[in-house]
C-alpha cells in the first residue's frame, strides 16, 4: 500500500510538472507588469519554465531582450526563482528575481552595465554628452509601487567625464545605496578627481534631497573650479558645499 501510494505521488507530481511547464510565458509577464510600476514587456515567447521576451521597457528606457530560465533549487526555501538575463547592443544584466510564498517580489545580485548617457539622458532636462561605463550592482531589492521596500546595492562609474554641456573629469565615482520604501538614499563611497563625499536621497512623490562636499585635487580643470564656483558655496578651506533640494 505505502509502494502505491509513492507511485502515486510521483505521478501526481511529474503531472504538475508537466502542466506548469506548457504554461504560457505571459503568465510571468503579465504578473510582473502589475507588481513594477512602469514596467512593460513585448513579443513574449516560451513557457513558464523557460522564455523570453524581446523588449522589456521601464519608465520608458528600453533595456532589450529579457530571458529566463526557471531555478528548482529555490523551492526548496518556499520560493519560485528565477534565473535572468537582458541584452541590448547598449547595455547587458543578469541575476535571480522571484517571488515568495506571501506574494513579495524580490531581486538578489542583480547587475547591470550601461552607457551613463544613456540614463542620464533619459532623465536629465538637459542634454549632456557623457563617458565612462555605469554598473549598477544590487545584493538584496524588494520591489514596491512606488520606492523599493528594501534595497541594499551601489552605483559604480568608472572612468566618469562630462564632456557637454561642461567639460569635467571626474574619475572613478562610486555611490553605495540603501532603500527602506520611505526613501533611497545614496552615500558617496569614492569622490573622484572632485573627492566627493556627502549624500544624497529620493523620497517619494519624486522629491530629492543632495548634500554634499568636493574637496577637488590638483587634477581638476580650471573650467570645472569655475563651475563650482558659480554653482556651489566655497567655504574658508577651501571645500564646496551643495546643499539642494526639491521635485524632479
Amino acid at each position: 500500500m505505502n509502494r502505491i501510494w509513492r507511485y502515486l505521488a510521483i505521478g501526481v507530481t511529474v503531472y504538475l510538472l508537466v502542466l506548469v511547464s506548457t504554461l504560457p510565458a505571459t503568465r510571468i509577464t503579465t504578473l510582473l507588469e502589475s507588481r513594477v510600476a512602469d514596467l512593460s514587456l513585448h513579443a513574449v515567447t516560451g513557457s513558464v519554465f523557460s522564455g523570453q521576451a524581446q523588449q522589456l521597457v521601464y519608465q520608458g528606457l528600453d533595456l532589450g531582450t529579457l530571458r529566463w530560465q526557471f531555478r528548482p533549487i529555490a523551492l526548496l526555501l518556499g520560493r519560485a526563482e528565477y534565473r535572468v538575463e537582458l541584452s541590448s547592443v547598449d547595455n547587458h544584466g543578469r541575476g535571480n528575481m522571484g517571488m515568495t510564498l506571501a506574494g513579495r517580489l524580490y531581486g538578489r545580485e542583480l547587475e547591470l552595465t550601461l552607457l551613463p548617457d544613456r540614463i542620464i539622458n533619459h532623465y536629465s532636462p538637459v542634454a549632456t554628452s557623457t563617458s565612462g561605463e555605469l554598473n549598477l550592482v544590487f545584493e538584496t531589492l524588494d520591489f514596491g509601487s512606488g520606492l523599493p521596500r528594501k534595497l541594499a546595492g551601489r552605483v559604480i562609474w568608472q572612468d566618469a567625464a562630462v564632456l557637454a554641456p561642461v567639460d569635467m573629469v571626474l574619475g572613478d565615482v562610486e555611490m553605495a545605496l540603501q532603500g527602506s520604501g520611505e526613501e533611497l538614499a545614496g552615500s558617496i563611497t569614492r569622490g573622484g578627481v572632485l573627492g566627493a563625499s556627502g549624500d544624497m536621497a529620493l523620497l517619494p512623490d519624486s522629491h530629492y534631497r543632495v548634500n554634499l562636499v568636493l574637496r577637488p585635487g590638483n587634477d581638476a580643470s580650471a573650467e570645472t573650479l569655475d563651475l563650482l564656483e558659480n554653482y556651489a558655496r566655497m567655504q574658508a578651506n577651501g571645500d564646496y558645499l551643495i546643499n539642494a533640494s526639491g521635485q524632479l
